[in-house]
């Protein structure tokens, strides 16, 4: 099962009202915009001919607008694409809380994202539609996601990328992850110790025990693996298996339980 990167509007739910797609947009933009880099995040039908985009931009973070006649009618032919993972320049306006995409350029050629690579961008992009408040600027995060997308593209190696941008994603939203230090005690992390992660308690409580109680061992994690995420040498197969599972323990509790469509393309893959 291969993929190009043109197949990208996948957890759309088509049945949503009108009133539920302008939740999201609640607090509205009070400015209107002529130039703004942005990559489009996700895409939607709307009314007859028109899509809401998600983007993600440089300045202003996410935005949910309108791109108003980017379908062609039922039973007709033409469409504009607005390509994920392409770095575009935009411009909107609009009075209301919704405004409308004017403009959306394309500033660069848009990468060749198949199979688990063009899952990996989708599962990015769905993290920052899930987890991304809208009109909350992160300028460091869309760089580090640029990088990101990027590495994706030059077949650099996939599951470090993967664990780093999920790291810098806990950093930009308020919770960050403290590996090297034990929380309860306030003793340093030991490499020689086993430590157990409460994801409810803002990533920071790790209890260390000599084995594995009835709290679970999917919770447990050794020293070693910790110091060495902490550091971000996410090189050898036990560290990056132990990263894995650690951010998805992480990031579970702000997902909910909705689960990721991105996530079911991974397993249809395989």
């Amino acid at each position: 099962m291969n993929g190009h990167c043109a197949v990208w509007v996948i957890w759309s739910n088509t049945a949503d009202s009108a009133g539920s797609i302008l939740a999201g947009s609640v607090y509205g933009l009070t400015m209107n915009t002529d130039r703004e880099t942005a990559f489009v995040l996700h895409a939607r039908p709307y009314r007859e001919t028109s899509s809401l985009v998600d983007l993600f931009t440089r300045q202003y973070g996410r935005l949910r607008l309108v791109a108003k006649g980017v379908r062609g009618r039922s039973g007709t032919k033409g469409s504009r694409q607005l390509p994920p993972f392409v770095p575009m320049q935009v411009a909107w306006s609009g009075r209301g809380a919704l405004k409308n995409l004017r403009s959306a350029e394309p500033l660069a050629a848009a990468p060749f994202l198949q199979g688990e690579r063009l899952f990996s961008g989708l599962y990015l992009n769905e993290l920052l539609i899930r987890l991304l408040a809208e009109h909350d600027p992160h300028e460091v995060l869309f760089e580090h996601y640029q990088h990101t997308i990027a590495a994706l593209n030059s077949g650099a190696a996939l599951e470090p990328a993967l664990r780093v941008f999920e790291l810098r994603l806990l950093d930009e939203i308020g919770y960050q992850l403290v590996l090297d230090v034990d929380m309860e005690s306030g003793e340093p992390v030991s490499a020689e110790a086993n430590y157990w992660y409460d994801p409810q308690q803002a990533g920071m409580v790790f209890s260390p025990l000599t084995r594995a109680d009835s709290r679970g061992a999917a919770n447990l994690f050794s020293g070693r693996a910790l110091l060495a995420i902490a550091e971000g040498e996410l090189i050898s197969p036990d560290v990056l298996q132990d990263a894995k599972r650690l951010l998805r323990l992480a990031l579970k509790p702000h997902l909910g339980e909705r689960p990721l469509q991105s996530r079911k393309l991974f397993q249809n893959y395989s």
